[in-house]
């Protein structure tokens, strides 16, 4: 009997799972919270939020991590998997730096698939290569044509830089990419510049440390089509874990 209730609980979550990540698909989800683990997603869950973004850098730290590229793709599975038998939050899930050719891309994001993941961040830092990451967006295109690629195209804090980092993202969105993410923005000029210059649906990273003066609900005005709020929860956490220890 109890095997039927944790497959009917399941089928539930994944019902709601697949909704969001059609809400999302629709623009009805303009705010995306980092998770990192099982009880900081159902914390998110329990605000109302349908989804939530799952960094490289914040599984990093919850295992311990100086830096992303220690991580492994295992880990990561674990880490969505841990999650998703918790929650129904859809998730956008970064891959891990490990990965540097397009068979091994093509490996994690079937393994995300089995657990429901549906959106993924692919950076240019992990493959420079316009060239590559064009039949890597192919390739994940064909054999997975229900997930959406996220590509984070780092862009220099200088004009040249920007232009730069527009011009691949076009190319890139050309190619199939569903989403832009742009990396080392800093001000309202140049988050308004990228999104008037790009051709294709834009998602804001939005760090409260570097992007003081910024809002999601200014993000949205200029047009974003969403806004992720990065390491947000495992900061608060690390405040708490300060607080407890601070008169031991």
């Amino acid at each position: 009997m109890k095997e039927v209730i944790d497959h009917m609980h399941w089928e539930e979550m994944e019902q709601k799972r697949t909704q969001s990540n059609e809400d999302f698909l629709t623009g009805k989800i303009p705010l995306i919270p980092s998770a990192h683990d099982p009880l900081s997603a159902q914390a998110i869950e329990e605000k109302g939020y349908q989804m939530a973004f799952l960094s490289s850098d914040d599984v990093s730290k919850l295992y311990g991590y100086a830096s992303s590229y220690t991580l492994s793709t295992t880990e990561v599975i674990a880490t969505v998997r841990n999650i998703t038998q918790v929650s129904a939050l859809a998730l956008l899930v970064q891959l891990p730096l490990d990965a540097r050719s397009g068979q091994q891309i093509i490996k994690q994001v079937y393994e995300l698939r089995q657990l429901g993941v549906r959106t993924v961040q692919i950076d240019d830092e992990k493959i420079p290569s316009t060239q590559e990451l064009i039949q890597i967006i192919v390739q994940v295109h064909h054999y997975f044509p229900e997930v959406k690629i996220v590509m984070a195209i780092r862009a220099n804090a200088s004009i040249t830089g920007i232009e730069e980092a527009v011009t691949k993202a076009n190319k890139l969105l050309h190619a199939g990419a569903d989403f832009i993410l742009f990396q080392g923005l800093y001000t309202e000029g140049e988050y308004l510049y990228t999104y008037q210059y790009t051709n294709g649906p834009l998602l804001a990273l939005l760090n409260t440390n570097n992007n003081q003066d910024l809002s999601y609900a200014g993000l949205k005005n200029m047009g974003y089509y969403a806004t992720i709020l990065q390491e947000e929860h495992i900061h608060q956490v690390k405040k708490i874990y300060a607080e407890s220890y601070k008169d031991a």
